[in-house]
């Protein structure tokens, strides 16, 4: 019994995690930099996840998401939330940081055409 209530606890403090992570990838494409020193740090969060994302996900997606792929459109034509982009992103980098995880999801979302 107390293994379940454990692992009740630990699923929910999982999701918790997950949301929060959701929640700052989603708000991250959408602010915009207050100063120079934001914007300096809104260029370097979107150059390491275009850095993390060439090595990692170009092979199938190309460097800009245009790629056609087998199971459909192409990534940047695809209109994903940046929420959508998080969860994909936090599966497919499980063992990337946060901020890892955080600079990808903030660079696929620039890939997308409205």
């Amino acid at each position: 019994m107390n293994s379940l209530k454990g692992a009740l606890v630990l699923a929910a403090t999982l999701l918790s995690i997950t949301a929060s992570l959701a929640t700052l990838a989603r708000q991250a494409p959408e602010s915009k930099p207050a100063s120079a020193s934001s914007d300096d740090e809104h260029g370097q969060l979107l150059a390491k996840g275009k850095t993390i994302f060439v090595e990692k996900c170009a092979k199938c997606h190309n460097e800009r998401g245009d790629k056609a792929l087998s199971s459909g459109k192409p990534l940047s034509e695809r209109g994903l939330s940046t929420e959508t982009i998080a969860r994909a992103v936090n599966g497919r980098l499980s063992k990337g940081t946060d901020e890892e995880r955080r600079a990808v999801t903030f660079y696929i979302a620039s890939l997308m055409k409205n």
